[in-house]
């Protein structure tokens, strides 16, 4: 009886250390880890059309203004808010394996409480596996989910100069996809991505149609590292109404980031965006066509390593109601 013990407690150890082995192979070897956290306070006054913006950002509802996400209800007219928040602890993890894979997901932790209505306490922003095939200066091929390559704003606050993201990111362009996507670079100046995904709009999560949806950004790029600027001329296309194949929303975007001096930033940004209207579904009437315009301009200067300032102003309108 004493030996079965000795051989199964053997056993035992040298199936863990096996184990502990694998697991320091599989980490050590091109893993990495990087992330954030966005807190802060902030106050608004809403005038009396506080409701006339509501908006869908990626997996949270959002009302008007900086601290809309954060409000936690529908503000009335004529009301003020103070909020502390905090917005996301997000955490980034990607191995390699090689020079030629790679796997990336970044993972989006909240408090409901402090965060806003309709805020999931998890959001898998990107989850992705990329390939790079061998074909002239390298095909980068990824399927997954991922930020969209388009706009002047990034997904995540914590990459942008403000802590407030306009209406522009939060719904009328496409901001996190799933689907596949192709990048090519043809030389350190011109770059381009091709993609094809699910939805590419904000909406509404329910989705009936059964085609994917496209979309487009050919990049421009010049100046030295730290200080780049960025031109992109982007385009989108699909039968986003949910409802059938033959109603199709598509639009274009234009985005700047130019480094005017080594401290001074001009960003702009220019969207149109039109939605078919839809047949008749379930008993209810169809609406118009319904088009969208909306421009941003940034103005970022940086004073020294510790200060910088922001200035933003936005503009955005919808033409009829879809």
């Amino acid at each position: 009886m004493r030996k079965l013990i000795i051989v199964a407690l053997v056993l035992s150890v040298g199936f863990i250390a096996s184990n502990v082995s694998a697991q320091e192979r599989y980490v050590g070897g091109g893993f990495e880890a990087a992330g954030h956290v966005v807190t802060g306070m902030g106050y608004q006054h809403n005038n009396n059309r506080a409701n006339t913006e509501f908006a869908r950002d990626g997996d949270t509802l959002t009302y008007a203004g900086p601290i809309g996400k954060y409000v936690g209800t529908a503000p009335n007219n004529r009301t003020d808010h103070f909020s502390f928040f905090v917005d996301e602890v997000e955490l980034d993890l990607m191995k390699s394996f090689g020079e030629n894979v790679r796997l990336r997901a970044d993972l989006d932790f909240a408090r409901v409480n402090s965060t806003g209505i309709g805020t999931a306490a998890f959001v898998l922003e990107q989850a992705y596996a990329t390939a790079n095939i061998p074909l002239g200066n390298g095909i980068e091929f990824l399927m997954g989910r991922f930020n969209a390559p388009m706009g002047f704003e990034s997904v995540d606050v914590a990459d942008n100069d403000l802590v407030s993201k306009t209406i522009l990111v939060r719904a009328l362009r496409p901001a996190n996809l799933t689907g596949a996507k192709i990048y090519y670079a043809f030389s350190d100046f011109v770059d381009i991505h091709l993609y094809s995904v699910n939805t590419l709009t904000q909406d509404t999560l329910v989705k009936i149609n059964d085609m994917p949806s496209w979309g487009m950004r050919l990049g421009f790029n010049w100046g030295s590292e730290g200080t780049e600027s960025t031109f992109g001329v982007s385009g989108f296309f699909g039968p986003e109404t949910r409802v059938s194949n033959k109603h199709f929303t598509f639009g274009g975007d234009l985005d700047l980031s130019w480094w005017a001096t080594e401290s001074f930033n001009v960003g702009f940004e220019g969207l149109f965006r039109r939605d078919d209207a839809t047949t008749q579904t379930f008993g209810v009437l169809p609406g118009s066509n319904t088009e969208y315009m909306a421009a941003l301009l940034n103005l970022h200067y940086v004073f020294s390593d510790v200060w910088d300032g922001t200035l933003r102003g936005t503009y955005a309108k919808q033409f009829d109601p879809g």
